[in-house]
């Protein structure tokens, strides 16, 4: 049986979620059937290497700078098979981002067409690619991002019962995209009797969230989280507050990790809220409150019991959906 050969190009190979994401690659269950190894190369350039390759996945986002690159991609490799995974465009990236919507959604379109697939890495970006964008479904294929992190299969649920403060946990690169901007504003207003915020990560808007919490006492910066299943075990509850996000491999990780989940409604998140947990609207004044007195132990525990189930076939979903699009045969 022929060794199926795939090489990712990617222009930013520093750690984080798309670098994570690669780990499904490396499942045992493609051993015999696949390599996979990564390019990094710089997408403004006009010329696209020529590769040794069965499949060649972009993991970066098209723009229209980068099509000479893709069209030289496309012509230098015509004995293989071309599939985009679309990590960042989103519809409320493109809300955040993109002032004349028709320029855009033109460039997506002509990008698209270079590649024999295109992966969406959630049912909410999927959406949003066929409507608004207009990639033909049959073209569109949902493949979520996997995180190898055993580990949290074995976190036990929370013990809450309401007899101590309820924490809330956050966590991810310190960035004004993740909102926890948003989260510590909304907490400053809670009652540190009932409720604490473990907020884990570092990044460039640190010093100005440390500013915003000032000497709040519910408010705690553990630093960087090296031991995810750890963290998740300290907390009850685990908040998303991003101001977009395709997938989102926090939420992920806290499902696995029997955590229900607040966030915010956009793109890929809700999906992974739908019986684990609830939306939120962090920039009502009311929204996260409103949520967190409504929430009673049993609700928790049947939120985190569906979190956990949520996940349990998590993998070989993931396997299967590449199966599909990979020339196994």
């Amino acid at each position: 049986m022929k060794t199926l050969e795939i090489v990712h190009l990617l222009d930013d190979v520093s750690p984080g979620g798309v670098m994570q994401a690669l780990a499904i690659f490396e499942h045992p269950a493609w051993v015999g059937r696949l390599r996979s190894r990564v390019v990094t190369v710089k997408p403004d350039q006009t010329l696209a290497p020529s590769l040794k390759a069965d499949v060649i996945m972009t993991h970066f986002p098209p723009r229209w700078r980068a099509l000479p690159f893709l069209v030289s991609l496309r012509l230098r490799n015509r004995h293989a098979r071309l599939i985009h995974i679309e990590h960042s465009y989103t519809r409320a990236w493109a809300a955040h981002h993109v002032p004349r919507f028709g320029r855009f959604r033109m460039m997506l379109n002509i990008s698209s067409r270079l590649f024999d697939r295109i992966v969406a890495v959630s049912q909410g970006q999927s959406q949003w690619l066929t409507e608004a964008v207009g990639i033909e479904p049959r073209r569109l294929q949902v493949v979520s991002p996997w995180s190898d992190v055993p580990a949290l299969q074995a976190v036990p649920p929370s013990d809450w019962q309401g007899q101590r403060p309820l924490v809330v946990g956050a966590y991810g690169r310190f960035v004004w995209l993740k909102g926890f901007d948003r989260l510590v504003a909304r907490f400053l207003t809670l009652d540190p009797a009932r409720y604490q915020l473990y907020l884990g990560g570092s990044g460039p808007e640190e010093q100005a969230l440390r500013a915003l919490a000032g000497e709040a006492p519910h408010i705690h910066f553990v630093g960087q989280v090296d031991d995810r299943a750890g963290f998740l075990a300290a907390c009850d509850i685990i908040a998303v507050p991003s101001r977009w996000e395709s997938f989102g491999l926090v939420a992920a990780e806290a499902r696995q990790a029997a955590r229900p989940l607040l966030v915010a409604g956009v793109d890929g998140l809700p999906e992974q809220a739908a019986e684990a947990g609830w939306e939120v609207d962090f920039d009502s004044e009311h929204g996260l409150s409103t949520c967190l007195q409504n929430l009673t132990p049993p609700r928790l525990g049947a939120m985190a019991a569906s979190a956990r189930i949520s996940t349990q076939c998590l993998v070989d979903d993931r396997l299967l959906r590449w199966r599909q699009l990979l020339p196994l045969d």
